[in-house]
This record gives C-alpha cells, sequence and structure tokens, in this order.
C-alpha cells in the first residue's frame, strides 16, 4: 500500500520549515528537504509543490489565516474599545506573537522564514507576496492612522515598513532563542508582547520634526 499523500506533504513542509528557519530560504536545496523528509522518491516535492515558490506558499498557508482571522477578530474589539489605538496596534502585534507558541515548533519556524521575506521582498515571487500581504495588517494601520497623532500621508508608507519589520525581527530573534536550548529569553512573555507592542506603536506615531 502506497503512503498516504497527506502525511508526505506534511513531512515535506515540516522538513522545510526547520531548515528555512536554521539555515534561510537560499541556502537550502529542494533535494536537502526531500532527504529531510524522508523521501526516496527524488520528485516527491516537485509532485506535490512544483516548486521552491510553491513550497513557500504552502508554509505560509499554514499559518497566514489564523493570522488573519485573529487580527480581524482584535481589531472588531478595538472599534468598540475607549483606547481604540493602543487596541489596534495590539491587533498588529498578538496575532504574530501568539505564534511563538503554536503548533509546537512551527509557529516559531513561521516568524523566522517570514521575517527573511520581509528583509528582503524583491526575492519573493508575486503569491507569495500576496500572502505575505494578506494578513489585515493594512486594516490595524488604517485604525492607528484614523484615532492616533496624524502622520503625513507620505511618510506613513515608510513608517508601516519600519514598524512592522521592528516586529517581525523582535518576534524571530526570540523564537531562535526559544529553539536553542541552553539560551534563556530576557523577559517573561507578558513583558516582552506588552514592550513590543509600546515600540512599534511608538515608532508608527512618533512626532514628525520640522
Amino acid at each position: 500500500m502506497g503512503r498516504n499523500p497527506e502525511a508526505t506533504r506534511r513531512e515535506l513542509l515540516d522538513a522545510a520549515a526547520r531548515l528555512f528557519a536554521e539555515r534561510g530560504i537560499a541556502a537550502v536545496s529542494l533535494n536537502e528537504i526531500n532527504t529531510a523528509a524522508g523521501q526516496r522518491n527524488a520528485s516527491a516535492l516537485q509532485y506535490h509543490f512544483r516548486s521552491r515558490e510553491g513550497l513557500l506558499s504552502a508554509l505560509l498557508e499554514r499559518h497566514i489565516p489564523q493570522v488573519r482571522e485573529r487580527r480581524s477578530e482584535l481589531l472588531a474589539l478595538a472599534d468598540a474599545h475607549p483606547e481604540k489605538v493602543r487596541r489596534a496596534a495590539e491587533a498588529f502585534v498578538l496575532p504574530l506573537a501568539e505564534q511563538l507558541d503554536a503548533d509546537e515548533w512551527r509557529g516559531r519556524a513561521f516568524l523566522r522564514i517570514v521575517a527573511e521575506l520581509m528583509a528582503d521582498p524583491t526575492r519573493s515571487a508575486p503569491e507569495v507576496r500576496a500572502l505575505l500581504d494578506a494578513t489585515a495588517a493594512d486594516e490595524a494601520y488604517a485604525r492607528i492612522w484614523k484615532h492616533g497623532r496624524q502622520v503625513p500621508a507620505l511618510l506613513r508608507p515608510e513608517r508601516m515598513r519600519v514598524g512592522g519589520t521592528m516586529v517581525l525581527h523582535a518576534l524571530a530573534d526570540r523564537a531562535r532563542l526559544l529553539d536553542h536550548a541552553g539560551r534563556p529569553t530576557q523577559i517573561a512573555p507578558e513583558l516582552f508582547v506588552g514592550n513590543l507592542v509600546d515600540m512599534f506603536l511608538a515608532a508608527t506615531l512618533a512626532p514628525v520634526a520640522r
């Protein structure tokens, strides 16, 4: 009896997530992923995902719907809360921070992979970029712009890029610490997340010098 295709697909995704997170996307070959997943058929990965971009898309699709759903839920709550700006910032940060403990180690691998992809958008295929853009992040920023200090429209894309990159890299660094035994994290999870929300909001709404 042949192997369950879904089980094979899951093993390939897990192997890719581990290797991409640990060594970087460009440093890992498709053959290495096949081997790490225990696949004797050299074309198994191409059969299930067609290409590296298809594999990356499948990895993101394991987590991004959850991030988007959670962010939309938090934004709905933010609209009814007196501290709308703070709650909108939390809606940006929390769905990502929750991936630190999601699905055993897989959520942390996801954060490390996304941080690498966002660091150099030119390396991402259009289908991968479309997934990265489908997390309701723009909706969180729209709430912050609406209820917080006014930032000139010309500067808003830069604030979004820098603020989002800061959050992702802070989470990826913490994921790396959590994944390596003997390297304890510096502060408790609640303090880490609360401080990250504070820094994100400060960077996003920092006063503009004249």
